[in-house]
């Protein structure tokens, strides 16, 4: 854990030896502020923070956040696939993900390294790719086409919330089949209330503490257990039906434990959502102030499969659901100048190898045009990491998204509720715009 600066320590000695060397000595020069301060802009200032720490000291940096160990932060396309590509024995993805697992479960596919690990990918990764997935196209449209339908048509609303409940029957329905109950109407709600109580502090292990069932802890606890016997019942029905369904539950009922299987199940009902629900958030956020952009996908959505493509590829540039993806050092790394020593973690900004200029022109323009004409390389596009952590969900996350956008913009004609652009806001690990992506219903 990070920790203040005590009297007679400087910030940069603070941390003693790490892996028998001099974490001071060994670490790129960062912000000397205590890590209670940087811990503070980090959560408040979830955008800016990185971009002043990129002005003063470049393509490499270290935070002490009170969350773990010193971060070094990594924006160059070389030092990004440097870190991307280390494997379980140089570094654990597990134990950085690990302030995630009161919300995912111990056994999910986030908190494992090396062999567990890709175990459960191979197990997980066909229900996100090639025919099974192109087959859900006419499920997912039809889930929002009666969204939309409910849309407000007389006063500007927030499209996230929307966004999210849709994601959330995409996965109920298309990826888990499940068919429509009072369970699963209680699962909905139960899950619902859960995210919702995702906000910044829980992130701080110092601040879970469960002082009764109406502590803001205490209730995060029962409702996770509810919402993992909701699970653990649907296992139970399938694991006892005389025919087995389509949906990935029934699938890996013959090669999970019941504990495993609903980890893996909260797992893809919370990554599988609330993340694609956000970039399509800023997607309509981003879109609908190019109403060229807009013209031209509804003009021709047979033709402009390309265009759709490159708007999703430049939202997810331009505002990338996390800042970064991290790993923890089991070994010396040489970086650059410096050799990070074990027990530090190294991240792939996300953020910032996204906005570089020697990769992007203009780069805090939204402009798609830019993927209909050149790729940015190695190391500058990775909204979804890499490696072999590489987000699971990446294709079906782009395919869901086309779906969605093609539907909205044949359902409805929207517009900005307000003519400034959405400030990046903070909700628990990811961004998300600050008003929520406000729009109004034209006629």
């Amino acid at each position: 854990m990070g920790e203040t600066a005590r009297p007679g320590q400087t910030p940069s000695n603070r941390f003693g030896k790490i892996g028998g060397m001099s974490a001071a000595s060994a670490l790129p020069p960062g912000p000397p502020l205590p890590a209670l301060v940087q811990t503070a802009l980090w959560l408040g200032s979830p955008t800016g923070f990185l971009e002043r720490c990129a002005r003063r000291y470049g393509d490499m940096f270290t935070l002490r956040l009170a969350l773990g160990p010193p971060v070094v932060m990594v924006s160059d396309p070389a030092l990004v696939e440097r870190v991307l590509t280390l494997d379980a024995e140089a570094a654990s993805t597990g134990e950085e993900n690990a302030i995630l697992a009161p919300l995912l479960g111990e056994r999910s596919v986030l908190m494992l390294d090396g062999p567990e690990h890709l175990r459960q990918r191979r197990l997980l990764l066909p229900f996100f790719h090639g025919e099974r997935m192109r087959r859900q196209a006419g499920a997912i449209a039809a889930i929002v086409g009666t969204s939309v339908a409910g849309w407000p048509r007389d006063r500007p609303f927030p499209l996230l919330p929307r966004l999210r409940a849709i994601t959330f029957e995409v996965i109920l329905r298309v990826v888990f089949d499940l068919a429509e109950s009072a369970e699963l109407d209680d699962l909905r709600r139960s899950l619902q209330r859960l995210l919702r109580m995702g906000s910044s502090w829980m992130v701080v292990p110092a601040l879970r503490r469960d002082l009764g069932p109406r502590s803001p802890w205490g209730r995060f606890v029962r409702l996770k257990a509810h919402v993992d016997e909701l699970l653990r019942a649907q296992v139970r029905r399938r694991r006892a039906a005389p025919e087995p369904g389509d949906g990935v539950i029934d699938v890996l009922l013959p090669e999970m434990d019941d504990p495993e299987l609903v980890d893996a199940l909260v797992t893809v009902l919370v990554a599988g959502h609330e993340t694609t629900a956000t970039s399509l958030a800023w997607c309509f956020e981003l879109l609908l102030r190019r109403p060229d952009l807009v013209e031209r996908l509804r003009d021709d959505p047979d033709g402009s499969a390309r265009l759709l493509d490159a708007v999703i590829r430049e939202t997810l540039r331009l505002r990338p659901v996390f800042r970064y993806t991290s790993r923890r050092l089991r070994r010396p790394l040489a970086l650059g100048a410096h050799t990070v020593p074990a027990g530090v973690a190294v991240a792939a900004s996300i953020y910032l190898a996204q906005r570089r200029p020697d990769r992007y022109d203009r780069p805090e323009a939204f402009r798609p045009e830019r993927f209909l004409d050149a790729q940015p390389g190695a190391g500058a596009w990775i909204p979804f990491g890499g490696g072999i952590r590489r987000c699971l969900g990446a294709s079906f996350v782009t395919f869901e998204m086309a779906v969605v956008i093609r539907t909205v913009l044949e359902h409805a004609r929207l517009r900005p509720a307000s003519p400034r652009p959405e400030r990046v806001a903070l909700h628990a690990v990811t961004m998300v715009p600050g008003r929520g992506a406000r729009v109004r219903m034209e006629p």
